[in-house]
């Protein structure tokens, strides 16, 4: 976290007409850079003279939402996870709080498809804490993180970060390394810090005791996230990531190679244990690079992008950031990010909240939009969260209007093409995030919704044009047999959905079930 988240075969036979169709069926996706959003043809179609009929019958205040059957946007690719940010659900500290956790475990069996854990920090104690020691030693928290996803049936993703203090180094603004002592091991340094260019073979040695540990039964770890959020990795004599593919000076204790380097090592590492373990390396997804995409409130700001929405202006650095090791990988099996609703510089929600949240789609749209000739595999390998924030961020802690901002979010993530989406922990943390669930691991509406998203629009699900009268009001995402509206504001609603009479509360996420015609 920042320091201030059956379908197959049918797809392989629906891809091309899907293809097809999106031809004809203009992409309302943003494009970029954000001057203009083109009109998709679908809108013309969209209901028809239907339409026309249904607005002679209903009341002048009631909403009209038409799904148009024959024009596709999209395929599903959504799956949700989480990223386990503490020990509470592997060392409960009593009775009730063990109640608690099996509450916790009934909610993630069957709707939560990953769970990530952290090698180090944010729960994990250092693995390899001696330097003396030949080989890394402390693993039994992170074999109850591993076997608490194994047994609720999600996927185990491992992100590889961080590292053992005397891994690590600073860079200072003056250019000099700060190497970390024993007594930083936990200081926030460690969090700023990345691996000294001259222990980069102990830090893949660590990346591979990791990798033959839990790529066995009965974990069989695939997915692995490279980094968190490129900490230690930001250069503050130039102001910007050090991104490249540069091996620094492996000479010495030097915080100098750029992530893209690292990340490289990492990802050859990994593919040579699946070969050494006879596991092909087609199974075996790596993720990068698991950057921040901060955003400012206005293209004014001295690093924003020309990547505009109603959130803000994307930071530049960022963006280069994914651009540099799009073109320098070696290989990946997903490209991973992560964002806010809020702004960098005021720390707020600059508008609606269910706008603001379309920054993660946004950001997703804006990477298929890249030259795959340039960026290869911008337009097909998988996209993800490594982590989320989506709320109201109005101090009200209201759960319907939460439930609400993060649907929004959701919707937007599906419709750009997103594929997984991890959760920053599961619980609230009695601030600014609900979470899906809270005291007692009692769900919060969120988790219902994400339930819902899980069931009703797996990967292979397809998408089709839906259109409301009000956008501003209500936002819809329609599958061939599924509705979900979503109410963006604190009114009562009523609306007239392919047919039915639909009453939407304040902030009210409906999923509903409908026959196309």
């Amino acid at each position: 976290m920042r320091t201030r988240k059956k379908r197959a075969i049918y797809f392989l036979f629906f891809f091309p007409l899907l293809a097809a169709t999106l031809i004809s069926c203009a992409a309302k996706e943003p494009v970029f850079p954000l001057s203009t959003t083109p009109t998709s043809s679908c809108a013309a179609d969209a209901g028809g003279g239907n339409e026309s009929q249904s607005q002679d019958t209903k009341p002048a205040n009631q909403l009209l939402v038409t799904v148009n059957a024959s024009c596709l946007i999209g395929v599903s690719q959504y799956a949700p996870g989480m990223t386990h940010v503490d020990q509470t659900l592997i060392y409960p500290a009593n009775a009730t709080a063990e109640k608690a956790v099996n509450n916790v475990k009934a909610l993630i069996k069957g709707t939560i498809k990953y769970q990530n854990t952290h090698i180090m920090g944010w729960g994990m104690p250092d693995p390899w804490p001696n330097p003396a020691d030949r080989a890394p030693t402390q693993w039994s928290a992170l074999d109850l993180r591993m076997q608490l996803a194994v047994s609720t049936g999600s996927k185990v993703v491992i992100s590889l970060d961080e590292a053992p203090w005397w891994m690590k180094g600073a860079l200072q603004p003056d250019g000099s390394t700060h190497p970390l002592t024993a007594a930083e091991e936990w200081a926030s340094v460690t969090y700023s810090s990345r691996i000294l260019d001259n222990k980069m073979d102990d830090w893949l040695k660590l990346v591979e005791s990791v990798a033959r540990r839990y790529m066995v039964p009965p974990y069989n770890a695939r997915y692995f996230q490279v980094w968190n959020e490129m900490k230690g990795y930001s250069n503050p004599v130039i102001n910007n990531y050090d991104y490249t593919d540069s091996p620094g000076n492996p000479k010495g204790p030097y915080a100098t190679h750029g992530y893209t380097y690292m990340y490289n090592r990492v990802y050859e590492r990994l593919m040579e244990v699946a070969r050494s373990l006879h596991i092909p390396t087609s199974s075996v997804m790596v993720g990068g690079p698991y950057v921040f995409v901060d955003v400012w409130s206005t293209q004014n700001r001295h690093n924003a992008s020309d990547v505009v929405g109603p959130f803000g202006a994307l930071d530049q650095r960022s963006l280069d950031t994914i651009q540099y090791w799009m073109q320098h990988k070696v290989g990946a099996g997903f490209i991973t990010f992560d964002s806010s609703v809020e702004d960098r510089d005021t720390g707020k929600v600059l508008t609606d909240p269910c706008l603001s949240a379309e920054v993660f789609g946004y950001i997703t749209s804006w990477i298929r939009s890249l030259d795959p000739v340039l960026y290869p595999g911008s337009r097909t390998l998988p996209i993800w969260l490594a982590e989320w924030f989506a709320g109201p961020r109005d101090g009200q802690n209201n759960a319907a209007h939460d439930d609400a901002v993060k649907t929004c979010a959701m919707i937007k993530f599906i419709k750009a093409g997103g594929a997984v989406a991890l959760s920053w922990g599961g619980s609230d943390d009695n601030s600014i995030d609900l979470g899906m669930y809270g005291a007692g691991g009692i769900p919060h509406p969120w988790y219902g919704t994400l339930k819902a998203l899980t069931n009703d629009f797996p990967p292979g699900t397809p998408l089709y044009e839906a259109t409301v009268s009000d956008p501003n009001s209500v936002v819809v995402l329609a599958s061939d047999r599924t509705i979900v509206l979503v109410n963006k504001t604190s009114r009562k609603l009523s609306a007239l959905v392919e047919q039915k009479q639909v009453s939407l509360g304040p902030y009210a996420v409906v999923v509903m079930n409908y026959t196309q015609k």
